[in-house]
C-alpha cells in the first residue's frame, strides 16, 4: 500500500471537515478571480475622469463575440428545439439584466463597482477563514491519530523491539516525524488545494479576457515547472537523511542524560561534546545541503518570471499605443499573472514539504509495520490464579543464533521461594522474563497452573506479578500516584498499608507534601533506599500472587538495605516467588536455590545441601566469601 494511501486512511476520518474546507477553498479562489476582474473597472470607471474614459469598442466587440461563442455551444448540443430556445433566452435575458444594471450613469457605476468590491472582500475573508481552520482541524486530527497508533503499537511491542532500537529513533518517529506530516497535511496540502483552485481560476480568466496575451504569457509555462519537479525529487532524499540525522544527535542526547553519572564519573565530558558536536555537525550538513536546494528554487523561478515579464511589457506597449487595449484591461491581465505567481511560489513549497512529509512517513509505517512477536492468542481465556504452581517444561530460547536457555525444566509450587542464582550471562534474567511472556520462548513451554501462557490474555498473565527490579522505575508524579499506579480512583488506607509494609510510611510522610510530593523523574529527588522502597510499595498494592525480584539491595547502604530486606520479607510472604541472586547470603531462607550455569540448570537444592555438595553453588559461594571478608584496600 503506496504511503499516500495509508495517510488518506487516517484523513478519511475528518471528511466533513475536508468537505467545508474544499467549499471555502473554491469560494476563496472565485473572489480572488473577482477581485482581479474588477481591477479593470476601478481603473476605466471609477480612477478615469468621465470625459477621459476609454473609447470601449473593444470591450462591446469581446461582449458580442462572447454572447455569439455561448449561443454556438448551445446550438451545437444536441437539446430538443424546445429546451435549445429556452436555454438562449435564458442567456439573452441575463445579459440584457446585466447591461441594464451596468449602463448607468458614471457616479453610481463607480459605486456599484466599490460596492461589488467590499462585498467580494467580506465574502474572501470568511472563505479564508474557514478553509485555513478546517483544514487545520483535519491535519491536527489525522497526526493525533497517527501518534496515538504509532505510541500504542510501540508500547505493546515485545523486550526484543526496544532492544533493537535506540530510544532516540522511537522518539524521533513519534515527534520530529509526525511535526513533519503535521505541516504538511494541515498547512500545506491545504495550500495545494487552494492555490491549486486559484490558480484555475485566474488561468480561465486570463484566457477568457485575452487569449492571445495569456498564450504569450504563459509559453514558458513549463520553465517554471520544471525546477519545481527537479528540486522536490533532489529534496525528498536530502529530508530524509537530515531526519535520520536528527535521530542520531535524539539517541546520543538521551544516553548522555540517562547516564550522566557515569559520564562525570569517567570525567568523558569531552568525549561527549565531540560525539555530539559530531552528530550536530551531520545534521548540520543534511539541513544546509536541503536549504541549498530551497534556496536555489525561488531565485530560478524569480528569473524566469522576470523575463517573462519584460517580454510582456513590451507587447503591451505596442497593443496600448495601437489602442486596441486599454490600461484597464492590461492592469487586470497584469494583475492576474501577478496572482498566478504567488500559488505558483506556495505550490513549489508545498511540492517541498509533501516530499519532506512523505519521507517521515515513510519511517513512521515502516515502524508500524514491525511486527510484534508477542502476539496474543485470539482465543486466549483468562488465567485466575497461580493454581497448581509453575512449570518451566524443555524450554529453549535465543536471542540470536545460540541459545541463552537450554532444555529449562523446572517445577514450582505455589508459595515456593525459588532463588536463580549464577555467574554474569548465565541466563537468570532471561529465564523470568520469558514467564510474563516479555519474549516467547522458541521450544518447550511455560505453564502456570496448567495452563500454557501463550494461551493465556496477556492482561490476565501479567496482572498475577509483581515485580521489583535493581533498576527502579519510578514516574514523574506524586508518591501516591507512584505506588497506586495506573489506579487514580485508589483508596487512601490501602496505598497507605502498602507504604506501611514496604517501611516507606515515615520517610514519606516526613516530605514536604507527603503523598501528593512530586519525586522527580525517575525518582531522582528521594535516595536509592527510598526509590526501591516504592517500589516495594506499588508491588505490595497490587497485591500479586507471583512476584519476580531482582536483587534490590546490591547497591543500597547497610542501613537502606535492613529496611528494604524487612520490606521485601513483608511482600513475598504467601506468594510464588523468583528471586534473582547476586549475593547468596540474600538466598539462604529460599526453599529452592536454582543454579544456572552456561544456560543450563545444573544443581538444584537448599542452600545447606549445595555447600556441601562442593559444586558450581559452593564455588560461586566460596568467591563471594572471600570478596567480603577481603580487607579494605585489597586489590581483586
Amino acid at each position: 500500500m503506496s504511503v499516500l494511501r495509508r495517510l488518506y486512511r487516517y484523513l478519511a476520518h475528518y471528511k466533513a471537515w475536508a468537505i467545508l474546507a474544499f467549499g471555502s477553498m473554491i469560494v476563496f479562489a472565485v473572489t480572488q478571480t473577482l477581485m482581479i476582474a474588477l481591477c479593470q473597472p476601478i481603473f476605466d470607471e471609477v480612477l478615469t475622469r468621465p470625459d477621459k474614459a476609454p473609447i470601449r469598442r473593444t470591450h462591446l466587440s469581446r461582449e458580442q463575440t462572447t454572447k455569439q461563442r455561448v449561443e454556438s455551444a448551445i446550438l451545437k448540443r444536441d437539446l430538443p428545439e424546445g429546451q435549445r430556445g429556452a436555454v438562449i433566452n435564458l442567456f439573452d435575458g441575463a445579459t440584457r439584466q446585466f447591461q441594464q444594471w451596468w449602463d448607468v450613469r458614471p457616479e453610481e457605476k463607480a459605486k456599484r463597482i466599490l460596492i461589488a468590491l467590499l462585498v467580494v472582500f467580506f465574502v474572501r475573508a470568511f472563505a479564508s477563514f474557514f478553509s485555513e481552520y478546517a483544514f487545520q482541524k483535519v491535519g491536527l486530527s489525522t497526526v493525533r491519530d497517527l501518534r496515538n497508533q504509532l505510541y500504542e503499537r510501540l508500547i505493546i511491542q515485545s523486550h526484543r523491539f526496544f532492544s533493537e532500537r535506540s530510544t532516540g529513533e522511537m522518539v524521533s518517529r513519534i515527534v520530529s516525524d509526525a511535526d513533519a506530516i503535521q505541516a504538511a497535511v494541515s498547512t500545506r496540502m491545504g495550500d495545494l488545494f487552494q492555490e491549486s483552485i486559484t490558480l484555475f481560476g485566474l488561468v480561465v480568466y486570463v484566457f477568457f479576457t485575452n487569449p492571445e496575451l495569456a498564450l504569450i504569457s504563459l509559453v514558458v509555462a513549463p520553465a517554471l515547472i520544471y525546477p519545481v519537479v527537479h528540486f522536490g525529487l533532489r529534496l525528498r532524499g536530502t529530508t530524509h537523511r537530515s531526519q535520520e540525522r536528527m535521530a542520531d544527535m535524539a539517541t546520543i542526547l538521551e544516553e548522555t542524560i540517562r547516564g550522566v553519572r557515569i559520564v562525570k564519573a569517567f570525567t568523558m565530558e569531552k568525549f561527549e561534546i565531540d560525539r555530539f558536536r559530531e552528530a550536530t555537525r551531520r545534521h548540520l550538513a543534511s539541513n544546509l545541503k536541503a536549504q541549498k536546494i530551497q534556496a536555489l528554487t525561488s531565485p530560478v523561478m524569480e528569473l524566469i518570471s522576470g523575463l517573462c515579464i519584460v517580454a510582456l511589457f513590451l507587447y503591451a506597449h505596442r497593443r496600448i499605443v495601437s489602442g486596441s487595449l486599454t490600461l484597464g484591461q492590461f492592469i487586470s491581465f497584469l494583475a492576474a499573472l501577478a496572482a498566478m505567481y504567488q500559488p505558483i511560489k506556495k505550490l513549489n513549497k508545498v511540492n517541498l514539504s509533501v516530499n519532506t512529509a512523505l519521507s517521515a512517513a515513510e519511517r513512521v509505517f515502516r515502524m508500524l509495520d514491525v511486527p510484534n512477536e508477542v502476539e496474543e492468542n485470539p482465543e486466549a481465556g483468562e488465567l485466575a490464579s497461580v493454581g497448581s504452581g509453575i512449570r518451566y517444561e524443555n524450554v529453549t530460547f535465543a536471542y540470536g543464533a545460540e541459545p541463552v536457555l537450554r532444555q529449562i525444566s523446572l517445577a514450582i509450587a505455589p508459595g515456593e521461594i525459588v532463588a536463580l542464582v549464577g555467574s554474569s550471562g548465565a541466563g537468570k534474567s532471561t529465564l523470568v522474563n520469558l514467564l510474563p511472556r516479555f519474549y516467547d520462548v522458541n521450544a518447550g513451554r511455560i505453564t502456570i497452573d496448567g495452563h500454557d501462557v501463550r494461551d493465556v490474555t496477556l492482561k490476565s498473565l501479567r496482572g498475577l506479578m509483581g515485580f521489583v527490579t535493581q533498576e527502579v522505575i519510578l514516574f514523574n508524579d506524586t508518591v501516591r500516584n507512584n505506588i497506586a499506579y495506573g489506579r487514580a480512583d485508589a483508596d487512601e488506607r490501602l496505598v497507605i498499608a502498602a507504604a506501611k509494609a514496604a517501611n516507606a510510611h515515615d520517610f514519606i510522610t516526613a516530605l514536604p507534601n507527603g503523598y501528593d510530593t512530586m519525586i522527580g523523574e525517575a525518582g531522582v529527588l528521594l535516595s536509592g533506599g527510598q526509590r526501591q522502597r516504592l517500589a516495594i510499595a506499588r508491588a505490595l498494592f497490587k497485591d500479586p500472587p507471583i512476584l519476580i525480584l531482582d536483587e534490590a539491595t546490591s547497591a543500597l547502604d547497610t542501613e537502606s538495605e535492613r529496611l528494604v530486606q524487612q520490606a521485601l520479607h513483608n511482600l513475598m510472604r504467601g506468594r510464588t516467588t523468583l528471586v534473582i541472586a547476586h549475593r547468596l547470603s540474600t538466598v539462604r531462607s529460599a526453599h529452592k536455590i536454582v543454579v544456572l550455569d552456561k544456560g543450563e540448570i545444573v544443581e538444584v537444592g537448599r542452600h545447606e545441601d549445595l555447600l556441601s555438595h562442593r559444586g558450581v553453588y559452593r564455588k560461586l559461594y566460596d568467591l563471594q566469601f572471600l570478596a567480603d571478608e577481603r580487607p579494605t584496600g585489597a586489590i581483586a
